[in-house]
């Protein structure tokens, strides 16, 4: 278990130059693997409770989340994360009693790879590059697909205690009509904006990154979480 004053020595350091997010400044402390998930689990868990939040006031305005066990509408969706949010599924699948889960991941990926093709990674390379409007149009190619997660298993999430905060993020008001990559009348799905939220998604990216940046050379590596998480566990030890 990391230290809890050391690791808030590293959020406050990490966010205290934005040039540990840009990548433009190197980051002098070292940040193990653990001390990446603990602040990813921290910044999971305070973006949950927006989450809650956010759900309450949907109701007060009477307003239904459609998001329920079971509807996997925006599971096709190529979801990236930085690498903080990847050790930590990581971290989760390498339990002894996630070992089934683990097993099933590994046993899936390959197919969802040969079907996503070179996806992942033209989309990282976009994203690193500033390149916006071919970022979005590999997304939205690779969302037609129809393409399940590969830890979509039994039309439930395998890793949803640990899932990094863009699924978390994603609901859609009322119905799962529009969650498509051809939403009818070219409507996406409505959401609920609440700019605590927004403003916490923000600074937890911005954070990740950094510690990302600490932990890697790729300036902005982030990468599907799929490809992420199988790079991770299929990696050979560390001597």
């Amino acid at each position: 278990m990391p230290d809890p004053e050391r690791l808030s020595r590293l959020v406050n350091e990490l966010s205290s130059d934005p040039r540990y997010v840009s990548g433009q400044k190197r980051f002098p402390l070292a940040v193990s693997d653990g001390e990446a998930v603990a602040i990813a689990e921290a910044l999971s868990e305070e973006f949950e409770e927006g989450v809650t939040q956010r759900a309450a006031q949907a109701a007060r305005q009477g307003l239904s989340i459609h998001c329920h066990a079971g509807c996997t509408a925006c599971c096709n969706v190529l979801v990236s994360c930085y690498l903080p949010e990847s050790l930590r599924i990581a971290a989760f699948l390498n339990q002894p009693e996630q070992a089934e889960v683990k097993a099933a991941f590994l046993a899936a990926y390959p197919a969802w790879k040969q079907r996503a093709g070179s996806a992942p990674e033209q989309a990282m390379t976009a994203f690193a590059s500033g390149q916006q409007a071919t970022y979005d149009a590999i997304h939205l190619a690779h969302f037609r697909q129809a393409l399940p997660c590969a830890f979509l298993a039994d039309g439930r999430c395998s890793i949803y205690p640990v899932r990094p905060l863009g699924c978390r993020n994603a609901h859609a008001l009322d119905t799962a009509e529009h969650c498509v990559a051809d939403p009818p009348g070219g409507k996406p799905p409505q959401a609920v904006e609440l700019i605590p939220v927004s403003r916490l998604l923000q600074r937890a990216t911005q954070l990740f990154h950094a510690v990302h940046n600490a932990k890697s050379r790729e300036r902005h590596g982030q990468k599907s979480v799929c490809v992420a998480v199988y790079e991770l566990l299929t990696r050979p030890p560390r001597r």
